[in-house]
């Protein structure tokens, strides 16, 4: 099964020390608890998240890609990032959790040749997790 979404005009990260105390309700939905420091990413265009899920060993595993571009410099500096998406109608979506496996962040530049076509830093954040992508609930 794969799930496209789209349409995500922002794009925010904290480190996961900082996401202490979040309540996971099932595997696919989660409440944060308390207001957190979330940093915002100065997106070029819109972001989106690719979900797919597979059976390894007869256990479910689901497969998170975001995928943004920026304009500024953006350095993980081996930070455990997670990251919350919020969509154009208003959803929000966490990537990444305090515990293992953490999301795997990657930074490139990206000056493609043509002028039409959009350059800048590209993001792109992997987390391979038991969980679902988690809807913020609340």
């Amino acid at each position: 099964m794969t799930q496209l979404l789209q349409n995500i005009n922002r794009v925010d990260f904290i480190e996961t020390r900082y996401l202490s105390n979040i309540v996971l309700l099932g595997n696919s939905e989660v409440t944060l608890q308390y207001w957190r420091n979330f940093i915002e990413l100065c997106l070029v265009g819109l972001a989106s998240v690719d979900v797919s899920q597979s059976i390894d060993n007869g256990s479910r595993l689901t497969t998170i890609k975001l995928t943004a571009r920026t304009t500024s410099d953006f350095d993980v500096d081996h930070r455990r990032l997670a990251w919350r998406v919020t969509t154009v109608e208003g959803d929000q979506y966490l990537i990444g959790t305090t515990e293992q496996p953490f999301p795997v962040t990657t930074v490139a530049n990206d000056f493609p040749d043509k002028p039409t076509e959009q350059s800048g830093k590209k993001i792109t954040v992997s987390w391979q997790t038991p969980l679902n992508i988690l809807k913020i609930k609340g």
